[in-house]
């Protein structure tokens, strides 16, 4: 390893050390749980003791915790590579005792009144906000999410106008800094989408606000969420030359080589010194959007017992019988007779090690993003509780690396578009049923549905690799970046795979198995080499 790679490993590992660090005691996590009024990470002893938050000082009236199981590997790993790579830190750079346990990570101010991309009226704005902050209680850090997934939340905030943007979009457009701030405070949702795909980030980043971005990075942003044509906030910010917004992106995450829809990354379209910037900016990273990720889909698992709504398809009676009588128990309970979109849990037979049988509905709940659990949790659930989703979330489709359902449901709290989103499919011949498996038996009209469900595109007319429409040359979003699929916008599903038929860069003849076994792992497979000799 050089002295270069050194520098940026041990820099990278201070930054994880921060974000596992307890804002009581300044050491790494010992039982590591998360506060739900503000996401801050303490050590579990020192919960009942706590009246607000050592780190963000908020209020605890009402608080409670949940623990995250990988979180414990995760710190303790980062003790071991601490304590392995503390020899090879420079003397004159060796942490004190209370550096080495990694102190929590101070909150960065909430304006920056020396940014140059601000205009002067900015500048003063923010510099008055910014006096005002010192006076105030400092917000609670987790209501940017809860009006956008509870529905006890203040629905006003986000109600939507024609062009799907809240109140926060349009204030974030105009750039009003006062009422961005008193949104946020109120609980306005950061990561909302409106009808173009563009977030309140990207309408900041487009205007040149640097001030703006930092503000938002504060409540819980998911940085990485593409928008109109696959276009991240990063992307935005390279195509107009926002050099302070790009390096701040990326310092708090950003990805350099996410793709838009042309599979252009911000990366290859940066020129001179923007790409200089974003390069230097990519070896001092800030913190990383995993444990924010993580943390929203903690919420979103707690704020998901708010309308829970089964669609259950076991065959066992007594199965059956047990969700009536806790329907009866539990106002948040619901039962839906039809497997549609209102559906947020599927309940299914599973064996003992929580994989289930792939069928239609499985499929289908994959498609949607929702919970998929086995029959324990409803004969686990009591008459005065019900059992967290996630010990009873199936393990597998079929398989224990078909991880379909977990991956689908965090592929929506990212805000990522759907597993086929860049895909185009033709379905060959499938004019009457067929019959896959025994539990999955389709027609072109449910082939439609799923892929169209799942993001994707299904043509009329079989597609002339010679002649594919400039509307229809796009790039998978979910297509593995070195794999076979990375320019693949078209495909020909076959019942099966005699037919002599293309291979393309392109263009891609593959059987329905591909296209299942793709549902139930929700991942872009890498086809198998067919030979068609």
């Amino acid at each position: 390893m050089s002295a270069t790679d050194l520098s940026n490993f041990l820099k990278a590992l201070d930054a994880v050390k921060q974000d596992y660090t307890c804002g009581v005691c300044s050491n790494l996590c010992e039982d590591p749980v998360t506060l739900s009024k503000c996401f801050h990470l303490i050590c579990g002893k020192h919960f009942e003791s706590l009246k607000t938050c050592p780190t963000c000082n908020v209020s605890l009236e009402g608080c409670t915790i949940f623990a995250d199981d990988r979180l414990g590997p995760c710190v303790q790993s980062a003790k071991e590579l601490d304590k392995i790579f503390d020899n090879f830190r420079p003397k004159d750079a060796q942490p004190t005792k209370a550096e080495n346990t990694t102190k929590a990570p101070k909150k960065r101010a909430r304006h920056n009144t020396n940014d140059k991309s601000s205009d002067e009226k900015a500048q003063k704005e923010t510099k008055a906000l910014s006096d005002k902050s010192n006076k105030v209680q400092k917000p609670n850090m987790n209501t940017s999410l809860l009006s956008n997934a509870s529905s006890k939340a203040n629905k006003a905030i986000e109600k939507r106008n024609n062009k799907g943007e809240t109140m926060l979009h349009i204030s974030c457009r105009l750039g009003k800094i006062d009422k961005i701030t008193e949104l946020l405070n109120q609980g306005a949702n950061t990561n909302t989408k409106d009808n173009a795909g563009w977030t309140p980030l990207h309408e900041v980043v487009q205007n040149g606000r640097l001030d703006l971005v930092k503000l938002l990075l504060q409540y819980n942003t998911l940085i990485n969420v593409p928008g109109q044509s696959n276009e991240t906030p990063l992307h935005e910010a390279v195509r107009y030359n926002h050099i302070d917004i790009a390096v701040e992106l990326v310092k708090n995450g950003a990805d350099l080589n996410a793709r838009n829809c042309k599979g252009e990354t911000p990366l290859q379209l940066a020129q001179g010194a923007m790409k200089e910037k974003l390069i230097m900016a990519s070896e001092d990273i800030i913190q990383t959007q995993t444990v924010n990720i993580t943390l929203i889909s903690n919420l979103h698992s707690e704020l998901d017992f708010d309308d829970i709504r089964v669609y259950c398809n076991s065959q066992f009676r007594t199965v059956q019988n047990k969700l009536k009588l806790l329907t009866k128990h539990h106002t948040n309970l619901h039962v839906e007779t039809k497997f549609t979109k209102k559906v947020t849990h599927l309940i299914v037979d599973a064996e003992e090690d929580r994989v289930c049988t792939s069928s239609l509905d499985v499929l289908q709940g994959i498609a949607y993003g929702v919970w998929i659990l086995t029959t324990d949790w409803i004969t686990k659930s009591t008459e005065d509780k019900l059992e967290p989703f996630d010990r009873y979330e199936v393990t597998g489709v079929g398989s224990k690396s078909y991880n379909g359902p977990k991956n689908a449901r965090y592929n929506k709290y990212k805000q990522f578009p759907g597993l086929f989103d860049g895909c185009h499919f033709y379905l060959h011949n499938f004019n009457t049923k067929y019959e896959i498996t025994k539990n999955i038996v389709v027609t072109k009209a449910l082939l439609t549905k799923l892929i169209m469900d799942a993001g994707g595109i299904v043509l009329r007319r079989v597609p002339n690799p010679e002649s594919i429409p400039d509307s229809e040359k796009l790039v998978p979003y979910h297509a593995n970046k070195d794999g076979k699929l990375v320019n693949c916008s078209h495909y020909i599903i076959f019942k099966d795979m005699y037919e002599p038929m293309y291979n393309m860069q392109h263009l891609k003849a593959l059987p329905i198995g591909w296209l299942i076994e793709c549902v139930e792992k929700y991942e872009l497979c890498e086809p198998i080499v067919y030979n068609y000799a």
